[in-house]
């Protein structure tokens, strides 16, 4: 026998008579259940933040399946939290006050992607320079692509990047001195800022703690953010170097705006998103690897 409209109509209201005498559970279980599926896709979206440092919304949509709303709604929430920094198209990870690791471990560390940073840090610097060196792993590297230039004044307060090129008869080496670190070898304090006073630095070569556009960038010991400043106030040009993972970390120390460098490179890690907004200031972003 055909339906009629009004057995649906009965049957409609039987339905909604049981739902109302208790009969009916789904909706408390839905409830629950988007709740677990809220807490689960937060929980890693931080995840893939704490990974990579960024997140897009396009790439979270197609994950989760869901809208391009609900996943601003997770990052909004995010970023109230404080875990966060919503940016066109994605958010960055904040980490405040990063903790550094030893220098050995840094060394061993995304090796490759500081080894493009220090080729394309070293096409910037031409014969004859006066290149002032800041310490770190990446400007180590720098150093060894710097081996064969001619006429090159090298002036450091880092002690790997004096070995590497002490036995350089082609280039003129200045090691400044001052109190020594055994934490990343390297010297710090008056006497370092009053050996640096006679030099004239058309180029720094500045590796990076954390970099964020709203903090600048910033670094994880006092007595050296202090003499970096004064690298930065001494050179021409700034060439800040910084793998993918310096990007949206602000550690405790304040060095300088980001707008004061003139150039920043780094890997094919970096999301586009995140260089975007050093270029709004002028900076010159160079994105380098075998992917970018």
């Amino acid at each position: 026998m055909e339906e009629t409209k009004g057995d649906s109509a009965a049957e409609s209201k039987t339905i909604v008579a049981k739902t109302a005498k208790g009969h009916n559970f789904s909706a408390p279980q839905n409830t629950e259940r988007r709740s677990s599926m809220l807490h689960t896709r937060r929980e890693c979206i931080k995840d893939m933040l704490n990974s990579a440092g960024f997140v897009n919304v396009q790439e979270l949509v197609s994950r989760f399946q869901v809208s391009s709303e609900t996943i601003r709604r997770d990052l909004e929430y995010l970023e109230k939290e404080g875990l966060v920094k919503r940016i066109h198209g994605g958010a960055v990870s904040v980490r405040p006050h990063a903790s550094e690791s030893a220098y050995q471990t840094r060394q061993q560390e995304h090796t490759s992607e500081k080894q493009a940073i220090a080729r394309a840090a070293a096409e910037l610097v031409n014969d004859g320079d006066t290149v002032l060196i800041a310490p770190g792993t990446t400007a180590l590297e720098v150093a060894g692509c710097l081996k064969s230039r001619k006429g090159l004044t090298v002036i450091t307060n880092s002690l790997p990047v004096t070995v590497e090129l002490a036995s350089c008869p082609n280039i003129n080496l200045f090691c400044l001195g001052g109190h020594v670190r055994g934490d990343d070898y390297s010297t710090a304090g008056i006497t370092a800022v009053e050996n640096l006073a006679i030099f004239n630095v058309a180029k720094l070569i500045i590796g990076i703690g954390g970099i964020t556009p709203d903090r600048g960038l910033t670094d994880y010991r006092m007595d050296e953010s202090a003499l970096l400043r004064t690298f930065i106030e001494k050179a021409d040009c700034v060439i800040g170097i910084a793998d993918h993972s310096k990007f949206g970390v602000v550690s405790i120390y304040n060095i300088c705006p980001a707008d004061k460098l003139d150039h920043l490179i780094t890997d094919s890690g970096t999301p586009v998103e995140l260089c975007k907004p050093y270029r709004d200031m002028g900076v010159q972003v160079h994105i380098v690897g075998p992917y970018a």
